[in-house]
């Protein structure tokens, strides 16, 4: 309770240790995250492995079983892959390419990967580019990857027959993209948590639909890396949007 040199010592001697416990928290927390996404897709390979091996499989159910071991192989590889990514943007290992590209061009490109999932769910695409080209300030890698990981959550979260809402525009000195499917939506008290590594909206999906959990990590880091900010609005039963600023080049 001293006013003094002493106490101020104390009061930043207490802050630390705070701190420090949520440090701690947080690293406990992640591993025991990490150790679980990672757990279940190898438990499911080993266990179709293993009735192959020893014939619980039948013959005529091999390939089915063989085609589910091989996605979740394809899905721990692409967790191992985020958990890479992720670390490298936080440590800086991995600076931005800052070039001058055309946002409405990869916004293209990533609609073209999406084609057969758009298909199968017979989705509506609405466009609507201000102008032909968008030109932007920002390393195209990661913002491709910023634009393929909000899609992709719109394009799987989004409704039979729904439609996908795909906007850029410029106003005063910015840019803005906006990604909007006519999903579920987000309940208003889990949306601050959308951006926490491994959070899952709905818990109850299966393997087969749910993503890593760390996609919108790894949105956000790399559109703060660029210095910008991303906004995300939704109502339950309507869908939801997701808009982010850049800073335009002087090629506009």
């Amino acid at each position: 309770t001293n006013q003094d040199e002493i106490g101020q010592l104390a009061v930043n001697f207490n802050a630390m240790a705070d701190s420090l416990q949520k440090l701690e928290d947080m690293r406990r927390s992640f591993v025991a995250n990490v150790s679980h996404e990672l757990r279940s897709p190898l438990t499911s390979i080993r266990g179709y492995i293993q009735g192959v091996l020893d014939k619980t499989i039948q013959s005529e159910d091999i390939d089915k079983y063989l085609g589910v071991a091989l996605y979740e192989t394809n899905r721990l590889n692409k967790l191992i892959n985020e958990l890479l990514n992720l670390s490298q943007i936080e440590s800086g290992q991995f600076p931005l390419k800052l070039t001058s590209l055309d946002i409405n061009e990869v916004i293209r490109r990533v609609l073209i990967s999406q084609e057969k999932e758009i298909v199968s769910k017979e989705m509506d695409v609405k466009i609507d580019f201000q102008n032909e080209n968008c030109y932007v300030v920002g390393d195209i890698d990661r913002l491709q990857q910023v634009v393929h990981n909000i899609m992709d959550n719109a394009v799987k979260f989004n409704r039979q027959q729904g439609k996908l809402y795909i906007k850029s525009w410029k106003y005063r000195e910015k840019v803005y993209v906006k990604i909007q499917d006519e999903g579920p939506g987000i309940p208003k008290d889990e949306i601050i948590h959308i951006w926490e590594r491994f959070y899952q909206v709905d818990k109850s999906r299966s393997s087969q639909s749910r993503g890593t959990g760390l996609g919108l990590s790894i949105v956000k880091k790399i559109i703060e890396e660029h210095g910008q900010n991303i906004w995300v609005n939704s109502q339950v039963g309507k869908g939801t949007a997701f808009i982010f600023s850049l800073d335009p080049s002087k090629k506009m």
